[in-house]
């Protein structure tokens, strides 16, 4: 019995300004919701995010935010970085 193909991701043919244009448009709310200090787990992000924004939209963002060093994931959680912080962090 033949199976239908997979649906592709809409981000396996995204391309990077669209990726990027994704990431502005949530980066903001992200980092507004961590203002607090509070630090959030990926799930509570994308809970409070769900009427604004896609799921993968926050989980990609959120990837993003990390990597660049504008977030600090500590177990299951992020914090926005310390001001003092010296960017991304370095490659190994």
């Amino acid at each position: 019995m033949p199976t239908s193909p997979r649906k592709p991701s809409m981000y396996e043919r995204a391309s990077s300004a669209g990726i990027d244009a994704m990431i502005d448009r949530v980066a903001p709310a992200i980092l507004e919701l961590l203002a607090d200090g509070m630090p959030r787990s990926k799930a509570e992000h994308v809970a409070v995010l769900a009427e604004r924004h896609d799921r993968q939209d926050v989980i990609s963002t959120l990837m993003r935010l990390t990597v660049t060093g504008e977030l600090e994931q500590a177990g299951s959680k992020y914090t926005r970085a310390a001001p003092d912080g010296d960017g991304p962090p370095e490659a190994a």
